[in-house]
């Protein structure tokens, strides 16, 4: 219960900080290595790596948003392709993965980690900087 609290606070400081301070237009055109679920999760099998699934929908203007801005900011590039396995999710194509994490809103972000515990639903747009300070504070309490 103490780890749950202790994640929901950090998540909530490092919007705040995204929020406050405008985000840097780091893109170099590099992009995030995403996988399928059956693929992220048997890649995160073998690597040992803990997994972001990350839950959209064509149809979603945050998610499309998401995909823009959080998405090709280098240092998230950078993080999602070298700490974590990266799977993305359609949510109208993979109903059943999404009832399993309990995906209500889009986006979602659900972080599987390496001893097991699970972190999320995390719904909606998360800015760049945010996005990064929440996933590496969540990565560094495990």
């Amino acid at each position: 219960m103490k780890v749950k609290t202790a994640v929901c606070l950090t998540m909530l400081v490092a919007l705040a900080v995204g929020w406050m301070w405008p985000m840097d237009a780091a893109r170099s055109g590099s992009q995030i290595e995403w996988h399928t679920y059956d693929d992220g999760m048997e890649k995160a099998r073998q690597s040992g790596k803990s997994i972001v699934v990350y839950f959209h929908a064509e149809w979603c203007t945050y998610c499309v948003r998401m995909q823009k801005e959080t998405f090709t900011h280098d240092s998230v590039v950078d993080f999602m392709n070298t700490r974590v396995i990266a799977v993305k999710v359609d949510v109208d194509k993979e109903k059943k993965v999404a009832r399993i994490f309990g995906v209500r809103g889009l986006p979602a972000t659900v972080l599987l980690m390496r001893n097991g515990d699970r972190v999320g639903p995390m719904p909606g747009f998360i800015p760049p900087k945010s996005y990064l300070a929440m996933l590496t504070k969540i990565m560094d309490q495990s």
